[in-house]
């Protein structure tokens, strides 16, 4: 078992048929449904492919949103990795599709090793890394658009298993691997920053006072890792910052008449940031009109404080219904997805809801039946970082979307339900835990005559 003991260990119990099944059902899936929909070296152009075009023309990490350039606009790794496949020989659009292709097979990869290793199952490792493979809203951005999903769900997955192998035996390379990593989540989507605060819990409660050293060390790969985005945006716009769009994100969904999601009770277009868009207040239309970046970061982020801070029960009401949608709605733009598409996603999403609570309960129902204490800690970690995320979400505002993030996650806990539902396959596994144990049969069971 001393294989196991970092991420390397975890993956290499794959087997080369293991690895061969998910890369089937990951390609061949995107490779159909990019045919049926005719867009094989069309996905959709959006904002990170104007900033990627900048990039690669000289114009660096920049993106002009209705007349006012941005530094700062978006979080910055998934523009860079499309800038330099625009630098490649004979570059086509049908790259990005074949890089989103590689990042859910490595996704794939990932969250089976992570499945396997909380609840110490090799078949339910491969049924979840299965269900990520064809994730179908990871499936459908993977296909038809160019966006940093792939890539953030496959940081997640490593930020996850890295947690857990660092938690299960702390070294040095650990240590600073999952800071790094965390890192570059951050720099890609700024919520998995949560699972620094769990793993600091987490190695305390197992190490004790020793877990001290191995926090400075991911802390440290942490801040060296974000260290240059920031010094360039303490330089250009006076302030270390990843964004100067986090402000107007959080005040989305925390203003008066705001629903959680993109538009106002009233149906207004909060997005539109022109000084002429009376939907907007006028604080904010006067620093539109003649402001700084920094000082549109500065001015929304006010408004929802003092939004917040004037009207803690609606701020309160705002926030559960975000909570809301996250887990259970499926709000969506209809310009983003037909409504038979919401539709038929929201039948999937809430039968791998429900699933996965089911595969939950089963991990932890009884001492005997579930896995071993290491094993159910890596679950419990697992779940409270989907929990972690939608929280640090529902802050700002909320869209179906969002979720797609920690979809993944989920599917480990719904491949335990689908596989708790097949006694058999259960029956043999408790055999198999057993055996590890070194415990004989249960007790035999005699009907009262």
């Amino acid at each position: 078992m001393k294989s196991e003991g970092n991420i390397r260990g975890a993956l290499a119990a794959l087997s080369p048929r293991h690895l061969l099944f998910l890369g089937v059902a990951t390609f061949g899936s995107r490779l159909l449904l990019a045919l049926y929909l005719g867009v094989w070296g069309k996905p959709e152009t959006w904002e990170y492919d104007v900033i990627a075009a900048n990039i690669a023309g000289g114009a660096g990490h920049t993106f002009d949103r209705s007349g006012f350039v941005y530094a700062a606009y978006s979080p910055p790794i998934w523009s860079y990795v499309l800038a330099f496949l625009l630098g490649l020989p004979g570059s086509t659009r049908a790259n990005i599709q074949v890089l989103q292709a590689l990042f859910c097979f490595g996704s794939a990869i990932i969250y089976a090793a992570l499945a396997r290793r909380m609840s110490a199952d090799t078949t339910n490792g491969l049924l979840a890394g299965f269900l990520v493979a064809l994730q179908p809203s990871l499936l459908y951005y993977s296909v038809v658009k160019s966006d940093p999903l792939p890539l953030n769900v496959l940081l997640l997955g490593l930020i996850a298993l890295a947690a857990v192998e660092l938690v299960r035996k702390p070294r040095l390379p650990s240590a600073l691997g999952l800071g790094l990593l965390l890192a570059l989540g951050v720099l890609a989507r700024g919520t998995p920053i949560v699972a620094l605060p769990l793993v600091a819990v987490w190695l305390v409660a197992r190490w004790r006072g020793r877990a001290a050293v191995w926090l400075a060390l991911a802390a440290g790969a942490l801040a060296l890792g974000l260290s240059p985005w920031l010094i360039r945006n303490e330089r250009l716009l006076g302030r270390a910052l990843i964004t100067t769009t986090a402000g107007e994100n959080f005040w989305r969904g925390n203003h008066q008449g705001a629903t959680g999601g993109v538009a106002d009770e009233d149906g207004g277009p909060i997005t539109d940031l022109i000084p002429s868009n009376e939907s907007l207040p006028g604080t904010i239309r006067s620093v539109l009109s003649s402001g700084t970046e920094a000082d549109r970061q500065d001015v929304f982020l006010n408004e929802a404080l003092t939004f917040i801070r004037e009207n803690p029960l609606s701020a309160a009401s705002l926030f559960a219904r975000k909570m809301r949608t996250f887990w259970w709605r499926i709000d969506s733009d209809p310009r983003d997805y037909s409504p038979a598409a919401a539709l038929a996603y929201e039948v999937i999403f809430r039968t791998e809801l429900v699933l996965a609570l089911f595969g939950a309960f089963t991990l932890f129902r009884s001492p005997r039946e579930s896995p071993p204490a290491p094993h159910r800690a890596a679950a419990v970690f697992s779940i409270a970082l989907m929990v972690a995320i939608s929280v640090l979400q529902s802050m700002f505002y909320v869209q179906g979307r969002h979720r797609f993030l920690i979809e993944p996650l989920l599917l480990m806990f719904t491949a335990c339900g689908i596989l708790a539902l097949i006694p058999g396959v259960v029956r043999g596994e408790r055999r198999r835990r057993r055996s590890r144990r070194g415990e004989g049969p249960p007790p035999a069971r005699f009907s009262r005559r």
